[in-house]
């Protein structure tokens, strides 16, 4: 059967993608894509500029990639890159989980009693996040979830100067049914009367509250509810595959929470990640992969058309990434150009 081509361009999003953004934001309402109109137009904006290597401090750098459907020119999924999180004018503010031992000689009984203590960072790590596929393409056949996932993980290979050494992710954790959560209305709500709306739209423009209101103190788990201490770290239903598609690519658990909602953040040195270091250039050429092809995400870049990429079967022999015509076809590039190439596992 012929090849029918890459369903799938994914590609730098523009200021002209706003309105289908919004829709996707609005699905999940996501911690890092915006949901008011004014607020995501900006946003694409300082991506396009940042793209262009027009903002080159990483404080200020954002980067929103899109999967576009080729068929219909339907905008799919999304995902981005925060070049820094954690500034001195906007601090990376986490709950460090850590804990004590107590042993009692007369009772011959030892505890440990897990706590949490607000630390924060202001050179802090690069942040991945917006991950977000439109409900009628969950379950698609072309894993349009872990394309536009790893996508961030090419960009990072191709441009590391661009970012900081260390990678974050925060995860949303389960809310209730009223998009309110446990641990913000048992903790954060006593000690700022914000309630956790209100907190979390402060947040992003001005962190100042979180540093002057938070106890010092740590806070001993024990002494929470026990429907607050299972929250803790928990991830949400529509995180699950999320998750997946970073533990595959190296990033775990750092023991550190949102301090807003009690969600997990992941990590890891960015180096140290496996699509990264298996990321390698190589000259695209026009034939049939054959039976040992694999999976490959394959991207170029240039004025023209910006970053864009797709996810295609090719075989990788020396510095040549055999690849059917339909691919060169799609990223726009002829045959023998050099192009950025990630396995897919």
């Amino acid at each position: 059967m012929a090849s029918q081509g890459p369903a799938f361009i994914l590609r730098e999003a523009n200021p002209r993608d706003w309105q289908s953004i919004l829709r996707l934001a609005r699905e999940l309402d996501s911690t890092n894509l915006p949901v008011n109109a004014v607020e995501m137009r900006a946003l694409l904006k300082r991506s396009e500029l940042s793209f262009r290597g027009k903002i080159r401090d990483r404080k200020r750098s954002v980067y929103v990639f899109c999967a576009e459907e080729i068929a219909t020119g339907r905008v799919a999924a999304a995902s981005m890159i925060i070049g820094q999180h954690g500034t001195p004018a906007s601090p990376h503010y986490y709950l460090e989980v850590d804990h004590d031992e107590r042993y009692s000689h007369t009772l011959k009984k030892m505890f440990r009693h897990d706590y949490l203590r607000l630390r924060h960072s202001m050179n802090g790590p690069t942040e991945i996040g917006g991950l977000i596929v439109t409900y009628a393409m969950r379950g698609h056949p072309e894993r349009l979830g872990k394309q536009i996932s790893w996508l961030r993980f090419l960009y990072l290979a191709r441009h590391p100067r661009r970012f900081q050494p260390r990678l974050i992710a925060e995860i949303l954790p389960p809310l209730n049914a009223d998009h309110s959560n446990p641990f913000w209305d048992h903790y954060g709500r006593r000690v700022t009367g914000l309630s956790f709306r209100e907190a979390d739209r402060l947040s992003a423009r001005d962190k100042e509250f979180i540093q002057a209101l938070f106890p010092d103190a740590p806070l001993y788990t024990l002494l929470l509810p026990e429907e607050v201490r299972n929250s803790l770290g928990a991830i949400g239903e529509a995180s699950r595959g999320a998750v997946r598609l970073l533990q595959q690519a190296g990033m775990k658990f750092l023991n550190h929470l949102d301090p807003f909602d009690g969600g997990p953040y992941y990590g890891a040195e960015t180096g140290e990640l496996e699509p990264i270091g298996a990321y390698r250039r190589l000259h695209a050429e026009s034939g049939e992969p054959g039976e040992s092809a694999r999976r490959f995400l394959i991207g170029c870049e240039d004025r023209a058309h910006g970053f864009r990429a797709v996810a295609a079967s090719a075989r990788a022999d020396g510095t040549t990434l055999v690849v059917e015509p339909e691919v060169t076809d799609a990223l726009h590039v002829g045959n023998h150009a050099l192009v950025d190439t990630v396995p897919i596992p």
